[in-house]
Protein backbone atom coordinates (compact mmCIF):
# COMPACT_ATOMS: atom_id res chain seq x y z
CA UNK A 1 0.00 0.00 0.00
CA UNK A 2 1.36 3.24 -1.01
CA UNK A 3 1.14 6.15 1.17
CA UNK A 4 -2.20 8.50 0.91
CA UNK A 5 -0.72 12.04 -1.36
CA UNK A 6 -0.35 14.80 1.48
CA UNK A 7 -1.37 13.11 4.56
CA UNK A 8 0.29 15.89 6.46
CA UNK A 9 -1.04 19.72 6.07
CA UNK A 10 1.25 22.80 6.95
CA UNK A 11 0.43 23.90 10.63
CA UNK A 12 -2.45 26.48 9.64
CA UNK A 13 -4.45 28.56 11.16
CA UNK A 14 -7.50 28.51 9.24
CA UNK A 15 -11.62 27.61 10.30
CA UNK A 16 -13.14 25.42 8.38
CA UNK A 17 -15.56 27.01 5.69
CA UNK A 18 -18.70 26.72 6.32
CA UNK A 19 -18.92 26.09 10.12
CA UNK A 20 -20.03 28.76 12.60
CA UNK A 21 -17.63 31.21 13.56
CA UNK A 22 -14.68 30.04 15.92
CA UNK A 23 -15.05 31.02 19.92
CA UNK A 24 -11.48 31.81 21.06
CA UNK A 25 -7.51 32.86 20.36
CA UNK A 26 -6.66 32.30 16.32
CA UNK A 27 -3.23 31.00 17.65
CA UNK A 28 -2.14 27.35 18.84
CA UNK A 29 -3.67 26.30 22.39
CA UNK A 30 -1.63 24.04 25.04
CA UNK A 31 -2.72 21.00 24.93
CA UNK A 32 -1.72 17.65 27.06
CA UNK A 33 -2.17 14.48 25.92
CA UNK A 34 -2.17 11.54 28.25
CA UNK A 35 -1.37 8.02 27.08
CA UNK A 36 1.27 7.22 24.91
CA UNK A 37 -0.40 4.50 22.76
CA UNK A 38 -1.17 4.49 19.15
CA UNK A 39 -4.77 6.56 19.66
CA UNK A 40 -2.71 8.99 22.05
CA UNK A 41 0.64 9.64 19.69
CA UNK A 42 -0.95 10.42 16.21
CA UNK A 43 -3.52 12.35 18.37
CA UNK A 44 -1.01 14.34 19.96
CA UNK A 45 1.52 14.54 17.03
CA UNK A 46 -1.13 15.45 14.77
CA UNK A 47 -2.41 18.37 17.09
CA UNK A 48 1.34 19.81 16.98
CA UNK A 49 1.19 19.67 13.41
CA UNK A 50 -1.53 22.31 13.71
CA UNK A 51 0.03 24.59 15.69
CA UNK A 52 -0.65 23.65 18.97
CA UNK A 53 1.67 23.48 21.62
CA UNK A 54 1.63 19.22 22.71
CA UNK A 55 2.82 17.88 25.72
CA UNK A 56 2.21 14.18 25.68
CA UNK A 57 2.34 12.16 28.99
CA UNK A 58 3.68 7.92 29.17
CA UNK A 59 4.08 6.56 32.34
CA UNK A 60 6.09 3.62 30.95
CA UNK A 61 10.02 5.42 31.59
CA UNK A 62 11.43 3.03 28.64
CA UNK A 63 8.75 3.78 26.08
CA UNK A 64 8.81 7.10 27.50
CA UNK A 65 12.61 6.85 26.37
CA UNK A 66 12.17 5.77 23.20
CA UNK A 67 10.09 8.72 22.27
CA UNK A 68 11.89 11.29 23.58
CA UNK A 69 14.93 9.81 21.12
CA UNK A 70 12.37 10.66 18.18
CA UNK A 71 11.65 6.52 18.20
CA UNK A 72 7.97 5.23 18.12
CA UNK A 73 7.79 1.44 20.42
CA UNK A 74 5.39 0.17 17.07
CA UNK A 75 5.56 0.73 13.54
CA UNK A 76 2.62 3.14 11.81
CA UNK A 77 3.00 4.42 8.87
CA UNK A 78 4.40 8.32 8.39
CA UNK A 79 3.86 8.77 12.45
CA UNK A 80 7.44 8.69 13.72
CA UNK A 81 8.45 11.69 10.92
CA UNK A 82 5.42 13.21 12.21
CA UNK A 83 6.85 13.23 16.05
CA UNK A 84 10.28 14.19 14.92
CA UNK A 85 9.33 16.65 12.81
CA UNK A 86 7.21 18.44 15.39
CA UNK A 87 9.53 18.08 18.43
CA UNK A 88 12.52 19.33 16.41
CA UNK A 89 10.13 22.44 16.19
CA UNK A 90 9.40 22.62 19.79
CA UNK A 91 5.91 21.95 19.67
CA UNK A 92 5.62 18.36 21.08
CA UNK A 93 7.09 16.98 23.76
CA UNK A 94 6.78 14.06 26.22
CA UNK A 95 6.49 13.53 29.97
CA UNK A 96 5.76 10.73 32.77
CA UNK A 97 4.70 13.59 35.38
CA UNK A 98 0.75 14.32 35.20
CA UNK A 99 0.95 16.81 37.36
CA UNK A 100 3.28 18.72 35.81
CA UNK A 101 2.34 17.65 32.23
CA UNK A 102 -1.43 19.14 33.15
CA UNK A 103 -0.20 22.66 34.51
CA UNK A 104 -0.66 25.23 32.74
CA UNK A 105 -2.79 23.02 29.66
CA UNK A 106 -6.09 24.64 28.40
CA UNK A 107 -7.40 21.16 26.98
CA UNK A 108 -6.74 17.31 28.43
CA UNK A 109 -6.98 14.42 26.05
CA UNK A 110 -7.34 11.15 27.59
CA UNK A 111 -6.42 8.26 25.59
CA UNK A 112 -5.37 5.47 27.91
CA UNK A 113 -6.44 1.81 26.84
CA UNK A 114 -9.75 0.48 28.40
CA UNK A 115 -8.54 -2.92 27.23
CA UNK A 116 -11.07 -5.76 27.93
CA UNK A 117 -11.41 -7.51 31.29
CA UNK A 118 -11.28 -11.17 32.41
CA UNK A 119 -15.24 -10.92 31.66
CA UNK A 120 -15.00 -8.71 28.40
CA UNK A 121 -15.73 -5.51 29.47
CA UNK A 122 -13.68 -3.10 28.93
CA UNK A 123 -11.78 -2.38 32.05
CA UNK A 124 -11.54 1.24 32.82
CA UNK A 125 -8.21 0.91 35.41
CA UNK A 126 -5.96 3.18 33.92
CA UNK A 127 -8.78 5.72 33.20
CA UNK A 128 -10.15 5.89 37.26
CA UNK A 129 -6.47 5.87 37.98
CA UNK A 130 -5.85 9.74 35.93
CA UNK A 131 -9.37 10.92 36.62
CA UNK A 132 -8.09 10.25 40.53
CA UNK A 133 -5.05 12.33 40.01
CA UNK A 134 -6.66 14.97 37.59
CA UNK A 135 -9.22 15.68 40.36
CA UNK A 136 -6.73 16.90 42.70
CA UNK A 137 -4.69 18.53 40.28
CA UNK A 138 -7.18 20.13 37.44
CA UNK A 139 -8.20 24.11 37.56
CA UNK A 140 -11.22 25.75 36.81
CA UNK A 141 -11.00 26.76 33.08
CA UNK A 142 -9.50 23.57 31.68
CA UNK A 143 -11.47 21.20 29.73
CA UNK A 144 -10.96 17.11 29.88
CA UNK A 145 -11.43 15.34 26.71
CA UNK A 146 -12.12 11.56 26.70
CA UNK A 147 -10.66 9.98 23.72
CA UNK A 148 -10.59 6.98 24.78
CA UNK A 149 -13.22 4.65 24.17
CA UNK A 150 -15.42 4.43 27.03
CA UNK A 151 -18.58 2.80 27.39
CA UNK A 152 -21.92 4.95 27.93
CA UNK A 153 -22.40 6.86 31.05
CA UNK A 154 -18.38 7.21 31.82
CA UNK A 155 -17.94 10.49 31.22
CA UNK A 156 -20.73 10.95 33.97
CA UNK A 157 -19.00 9.43 36.06
CA UNK A 158 -16.13 11.32 35.67
CA UNK A 159 -17.87 14.36 36.74
CA UNK A 160 -19.28 12.68 39.60
CA UNK A 161 -15.44 11.85 40.67
CA UNK A 162 -14.55 15.50 39.68
CA UNK A 163 -17.24 16.85 41.97
CA UNK A 164 -16.71 14.56 44.76
CA UNK A 165 -13.54 16.39 44.96
CA UNK A 166 -14.45 19.68 44.88
CA UNK A 167 -14.91 20.76 40.97
CA UNK A 168 -18.29 20.36 39.92
CA UNK A 169 -18.95 20.15 35.45
CA UNK A 170 -19.45 23.33 35.18
CA UNK A 171 -16.11 24.62 36.19
CA UNK A 172 -14.28 21.50 34.68
CA UNK A 173 -16.37 20.74 31.64
CA UNK A 174 -16.09 17.13 30.91
CA UNK A 175 -16.28 16.61 26.46
CA UNK A 176 -16.19 13.13 25.09
CA UNK A 177 -14.44 13.16 21.23
CA UNK A 178 -14.24 9.41 20.05
CA UNK A 179 -11.38 8.46 17.74
CA UNK A 180 -11.72 6.79 14.12
CA UNK A 181 -8.31 6.11 13.00
CA UNK A 182 -7.68 3.13 11.37
CA UNK A 183 -4.68 1.44 11.66
CA UNK A 184 -2.04 1.88 8.66
CA UNK A 185 -3.36 5.13 7.76
CA UNK A 186 -4.14 6.64 11.36
CA UNK A 187 -1.78 9.54 10.23
CA UNK A 188 -3.78 10.09 6.87
CA UNK A 189 -7.31 9.64 8.89
CA UNK A 190 -6.76 12.26 11.65
CA UNK A 191 -6.03 14.87 8.75
CA UNK A 192 -8.95 13.86 6.57
CA UNK A 193 -11.62 12.70 9.27
CA UNK A 194 -15.16 11.80 7.56
CA UNK A 195 -16.19 13.34 11.09
CA UNK A 196 -15.26 14.83 14.85
CA UNK A 197 -17.65 13.80 17.26
CA UNK A 198 -18.06 16.57 20.09
CA UNK A 199 -20.00 15.01 22.76
CA UNK A 200 -20.92 17.49 26.08
CA UNK A 201 -23.04 19.59 28.37
CA UNK A 202 -20.83 22.46 28.11
CA UNK A 203 -21.36 25.12 25.16
CA UNK A 204 -18.34 26.67 25.52
CA UNK A 205 -16.22 23.68 25.86
CA UNK A 206 -17.77 22.22 23.03
CA UNK A 207 -16.60 25.06 21.02
CA UNK A 208 -12.95 25.11 22.33
CA UNK A 209 -13.20 21.72 21.26
CA UNK A 210 -14.38 22.79 17.70
CA UNK A 211 -11.65 25.62 17.40
CA UNK A 212 -8.41 23.24 18.58
CA UNK A 213 -9.42 20.38 15.00
CA UNK A 214 -10.38 23.77 13.33
CA UNK A 215 -7.24 25.44 13.11
CA UNK A 216 -5.17 23.09 11.63
CA UNK A 217 -7.76 21.46 9.06
CA UNK A 218 -7.93 23.09 5.62
CA UNK A 219 -10.68 21.66 4.23
CA UNK A 220 -14.48 21.09 5.30
CA UNK A 221 -15.37 19.07 7.80
CA UNK A 222 -18.28 17.24 9.54
CA UNK A 223 -18.75 18.42 13.03
CA UNK A 224 -21.09 16.34 15.03
CA UNK A 225 -22.51 18.05 18.26
CA UNK A 226 -24.18 15.69 20.85
CA UNK A 227 -24.50 14.91 24.26
CA UNK A 228 -21.91 12.46 26.17
CA UNK A 229 -23.81 9.35 26.57
CA UNK A 230 -24.68 10.01 22.70
CA UNK A 231 -20.98 10.11 21.47
CA UNK A 232 -19.65 7.41 23.96
CA UNK A 233 -22.54 4.89 21.82
CA UNK A 234 -21.51 6.47 18.15
CA UNK A 235 -18.29 4.73 18.59
CA UNK A 236 -19.51 1.74 19.56
CA UNK A 237 -22.46 1.70 17.02
CA UNK A 238 -20.01 2.09 14.62
CA UNK A 239 -17.45 -0.85 15.11
CA UNK A 240 -19.97 -2.82 15.84
CA UNK A 241 -21.43 -2.38 12.27
CA UNK A 242 -17.67 -2.24 10.48
CA UNK A 243 -18.12 -6.00 12.58
CA UNK A 244 -21.01 -6.70 11.45
CA UNK A 245 -20.40 -5.46 7.59
CA UNK A 246 -16.65 -7.61 7.66
CA UNK A 247 -18.67 -10.61 8.98
CA UNK A 248 -21.54 -10.52 6.62
CA UNK A 249 -19.16 -10.44 3.31
CA UNK A 250 -17.28 -12.64 4.76
CA UNK A 251 -20.30 -15.57 4.70
CA UNK A 252 -21.16 -14.27 1.36
CA UNK A 253 -17.58 -15.53 0.50
CA UNK A 254 -18.23 -19.13 1.75
CA UNK A 255 -21.15 -19.27 -0.12
CA UNK A 256 -19.72 -18.14 -2.72
CA UNK A 257 -17.30 -20.86 -2.88
CA UNK A 258 -20.08 -23.38 -2.73
CA UNK A 259 -21.99 -21.87 -5.73
CA UNK A 260 -19.18 -20.86 -7.95
CA UNK A 261 -19.74 -17.44 -7.71
CA UNK A 262 -16.89 -14.63 -7.46
CA UNK A 263 -17.36 -12.59 -4.42
CA UNK A 264 -14.84 -9.94 -5.56
CA UNK A 265 -17.60 -8.93 -8.41
CA UNK A 266 -20.93 -9.61 -5.99
CA UNK A 267 -18.95 -7.14 -3.68
CA UNK A 268 -18.04 -4.83 -6.32
CA UNK A 269 -21.68 -4.29 -7.16
CA UNK A 270 -23.22 -4.36 -3.91
CA UNK A 271 -20.87 -1.35 -3.22
CA UNK A 272 -21.91 0.84 -5.70
CA UNK A 273 -25.36 0.92 -4.26
CA UNK A 274 -24.63 4.47 -1.48
CA UNK A 275 -26.93 2.73 0.78
CA UNK A 276 -23.76 0.15 1.12
CA UNK A 277 -20.70 1.31 -0.10
CA UNK A 278 -17.54 -0.08 -0.91
CA UNK A 279 -15.37 -0.09 2.21
CA UNK A 280 -15.54 -2.63 4.63
CA UNK A 281 -16.51 -5.80 2.03
CA UNK A 282 -13.11 -7.59 0.89
CA UNK A 283 -13.29 -10.60 2.65
CA UNK A 284 -10.68 -12.26 4.57
CA UNK A 285 -9.59 -14.12 7.53
CA UNK A 286 -11.98 -12.64 10.13
CA UNK A 287 -11.81 -9.44 11.70
CA UNK A 288 -9.69 -8.59 14.75
CA UNK A 289 -7.34 -5.35 15.76
CA UNK A 290 -7.16 -3.56 18.98
CA UNK A 291 -10.67 -2.34 18.44
CA UNK A 292 -13.30 -4.49 17.07
CA UNK A 293 -13.09 -7.05 19.16
CA UNK A 294 -13.15 -5.21 22.58
CA UNK A 295 -16.12 -3.17 20.81
CA UNK A 296 -18.37 -5.91 20.22
CA UNK A 297 -17.68 -7.71 23.59
CA UNK A 298 -17.97 -4.51 26.07
CA UNK A 299 -21.51 -3.81 23.42
CA UNK A 300 -22.81 -7.19 24.03
CA UNK A 301 -21.96 -6.37 27.76
CA UNK A 302 -24.11 -3.36 28.25
CA UNK A 303 -27.16 -4.83 26.50
CA UNK A 304 -26.96 -7.36 29.25
CA UNK A 305 -26.68 -4.79 31.27
CA UNK A 306 -29.72 -2.98 30.43
CA UNK A 307 -31.74 -6.84 30.06
CA UNK A 308 -30.67 -6.39 25.91
CA UNK A 309 -30.37 -9.05 23.52
CA UNK A 310 -28.04 -8.23 21.07
CA UNK A 311 -28.79 -10.61 18.82
CA UNK A 312 -27.26 -9.75 15.83
CA UNK A 313 -23.96 -8.82 17.41
CA UNK A 314 -23.66 -12.24 19.31
CA UNK A 315 -24.20 -13.53 16.08
CA UNK A 316 -21.43 -11.40 14.20
CA UNK A 317 -19.00 -12.80 17.11
CA UNK A 318 -19.79 -16.56 16.27
CA UNK A 319 -19.58 -16.05 12.91
CA UNK A 320 -16.01 -14.74 13.06
CA UNK A 321 -14.91 -17.54 14.99
CA UNK A 322 -16.29 -19.73 12.07
CA UNK A 323 -14.09 -18.32 9.71
CA UNK A 324 -11.31 -18.92 11.98
CA UNK A 325 -12.49 -22.17 11.12
CA UNK A 326 -12.60 -22.30 7.90
CA UNK A 327 -9.22 -20.81 7.19
CA UNK A 328 -7.77 -24.22 8.58
CA UNK A 329 -10.73 -26.42 6.84
CA UNK A 330 -8.71 -24.65 3.67
CA UNK A 331 -5.91 -25.58 4.22
CA UNK A 332 -6.67 -29.52 5.83
CA UNK A 333 -8.57 -29.45 2.54
CA UNK A 334 -5.64 -29.42 0.11
CA UNK A 335 -2.62 -31.31 1.92
CA UNK A 336 -4.65 -33.61 4.50
CA UNK A 337 -4.44 -34.17 8.39
CA UNK A 338 -2.25 -31.48 9.67
CA UNK A 339 0.37 -33.65 11.91
CA UNK A 340 3.49 -33.54 10.89
CA UNK A 341 3.25 -31.13 7.66
CA UNK A 342 4.80 -27.74 7.33
CA UNK A 343 2.44 -24.50 6.59
CA UNK A 344 3.85 -21.02 5.99
CA UNK A 345 2.69 -18.42 6.75
CA UNK A 346 2.60 -14.82 5.22
CA UNK A 347 1.21 -12.05 7.46
CA UNK A 348 1.02 -11.70 11.19
CA UNK A 349 -0.06 -8.55 11.88
CA UNK A 350 -4.17 -8.16 11.89
CA UNK A 351 -4.38 -6.15 8.69
CA UNK A 352 -1.39 -4.37 6.32
CA UNK A 353 0.50 -0.92 7.37
CA UNK A 354 0.79 -1.74 10.87
CA UNK A 355 2.38 -3.65 13.38
CA UNK A 356 -0.09 -4.30 15.33
CA UNK A 357 -1.21 -8.08 16.37
CA UNK A 358 -3.81 -7.57 19.18
CA UNK A 359 -7.10 -9.80 18.45
CA UNK A 360 -5.21 -10.42 15.41
CA UNK A 361 -7.32 -13.99 13.52
CA UNK A 362 -3.49 -15.34 12.60
CA UNK A 363 -3.54 -15.67 16.66
CA UNK A 364 -6.45 -18.37 16.54
CA UNK A 365 -5.57 -19.78 12.86
CA UNK A 366 -2.01 -20.71 14.07
CA UNK A 367 -3.10 -21.77 17.20
CA UNK A 368 -5.56 -24.14 15.86
CA UNK A 369 -2.61 -25.33 13.03
CA UNK A 370 -0.42 -25.95 15.72
CA UNK A 371 -2.93 -28.03 17.81
CA UNK A 372 -3.89 -30.15 14.80
CA UNK A 373 0.13 -31.01 14.82
CA UNK A 374 1.64 -28.65 12.05
CA UNK A 375 4.60 -27.10 12.47
CA UNK A 376 4.42 -22.58 11.31
CA UNK A 377 7.06 -20.85 9.61
CA UNK A 378 5.84 -17.14 9.11
CA UNK A 379 7.21 -13.80 8.28
CA UNK A 380 5.36 -10.46 8.83
CA UNK A 381 7.17 -6.84 7.39
CA UNK A 382 6.68 -5.56 10.25
CA UNK A 383 5.20 -7.25 13.44
CA UNK A 384 8.11 -9.93 13.97
CA UNK A 385 8.76 -8.25 17.31
CA UNK A 386 5.28 -8.58 18.79
CA UNK A 387 4.68 -11.90 17.05
CA UNK A 388 8.23 -13.70 18.81
CA UNK A 389 6.10 -12.83 22.16
CA UNK A 390 3.05 -13.87 21.49
CA UNK A 391 3.68 -16.95 19.04
CA UNK A 392 6.93 -18.00 20.78
CA UNK A 393 5.94 -21.68 19.37
CA UNK A 394 6.36 -20.69 15.86
CA UNK A 395 9.11 -20.02 13.92
CA UNK A 396 9.43 -16.46 12.34
CA UNK A 397 11.60 -15.70 9.54
CA UNK A 398 13.55 -13.17 8.34
CA UNK A 399 12.72 -12.90 4.55
CA UNK A 400 8.76 -14.26 3.04
CA UNK A 401 10.91 -16.38 0.68
CA UNK A 402 12.20 -18.35 3.84
CA UNK A 403 8.50 -19.37 4.29
CA UNK A 404 8.73 -21.67 1.46
CA UNK A 405 11.14 -24.27 2.01
CA UNK A 406 10.16 -28.19 2.83
CA UNK A 407 6.38 -26.78 3.07
CA UNK A 408 3.28 -28.28 2.36
CA UNK A 409 1.30 -25.08 1.89
CA UNK A 410 1.79 -21.28 1.88
CA UNK A 411 -1.28 -19.50 3.64
CA UNK A 412 -1.61 -15.70 2.74
CA UNK A 413 -3.46 -14.28 6.38
CA UNK A 414 -2.11 -10.64 5.99
CA UNK A 415 -2.79 -8.29 2.66
CA UNK A 416 0.64 -7.04 2.91
CA UNK A 417 1.11 -5.90 -0.68
CA UNK A 418 4.54 -6.76 -1.12
CA UNK A 419 3.37 -10.63 -0.93
CA UNK A 420 1.87 -10.30 -4.70
CA UNK A 421 5.52 -9.15 -5.61
CA UNK A 422 7.03 -12.37 -4.67
CA UNK A 423 8.75 -14.65 -7.03
CA UNK A 424 6.13 -17.04 -6.72
CA UNK A 425 8.02 -19.55 -9.46
CA UNK A 426 11.10 -19.77 -6.82
CA UNK A 427 8.29 -20.10 -3.90
CA UNK A 428 6.61 -22.77 -5.34
CA UNK A 429 9.74 -24.85 -6.63
CA UNK A 430 11.14 -24.31 -2.70
CA UNK A 431 8.09 -26.01 -1.35
CA UNK A 432 7.29 -29.51 -0.72
CA UNK A 433 3.68 -29.70 -2.30
CA UNK A 434 2.36 -26.65 -3.97
CA UNK A 435 -0.06 -25.62 -1.94
CA UNK A 436 -1.48 -22.39 -1.06
CA UNK A 437 -4.72 -20.81 0.34
CA UNK A 438 -4.92 -17.19 0.01
CA UNK A 439 -7.24 -15.88 2.69
CA UNK A 440 -7.19 -12.14 1.03
CA UNK A 441 -7.23 -12.58 -2.69
CA UNK A 442 -3.96 -11.35 -3.08
CA UNK A 443 -3.59 -13.70 -6.61
CA UNK A 444 -5.93 -14.35 -8.55
CA UNK A 445 -6.54 -18.04 -9.37
CA UNK A 446 -5.31 -17.65 -12.95
CA UNK A 447 -1.98 -16.61 -11.68
CA UNK A 448 -1.71 -19.10 -8.75
CA UNK A 449 -2.64 -21.90 -11.27
CA UNK A 450 0.46 -20.62 -13.57
CA UNK A 451 2.80 -20.89 -11.26
CA UNK A 452 1.26 -24.66 -10.68
CA UNK A 453 -0.52 -24.49 -7.06
CA UNK A 454 -3.14 -26.11 -5.55
CA UNK A 455 -5.18 -22.75 -4.98
CA UNK A 456 -7.86 -22.14 -2.25
CA UNK A 457 -8.85 -17.85 -2.18
CA UNK A 458 -11.88 -16.45 -0.09
CA UNK A 459 -14.76 -16.74 -2.68
CA UNK A 460 -13.26 -16.55 -5.85
CA UNK A 461 -13.62 -18.59 -8.78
Amino acid sequence: MTSPKNPLPDPAYHAIQGHSPISGPLVGVNICVIGGGFVGLVTAAGFAQFGHKVVCLENDSARLAELQAGRVPFFERDLEELIRNNMHCNRLSFSKDLEEAVDGQEAIFITVGTPPSSSGRADLGALHEVIEVLSRSVQTGQIIVLKSTVPIGTASRVKEILASNGYGDRTVPVVNNPEFLREGTAVYDFFHPQRIVIGGDSPDAIEYVKHIYRLGMTHPVPIVVTNNATAEMIKYASNVFLATKIGFVNELAGLCDQVGVNVLEVAHAMGLDPRIGPDFLNPGPGWGGSCLPKDISEFIGQGQSHGVQLHIARAVVEANHRQFESVVDKVRKLVGELDGKQIGVLGLSFKAGTSDMRGSPTIPIISMLLEAGATIKAFDPAASREAAQLLPMIEITPQASDVAPDSDCIVILTEWPEFQLLDWWSMAERMRHRNLVDCRNLLSPEVAHHYGFKYLSTGQV
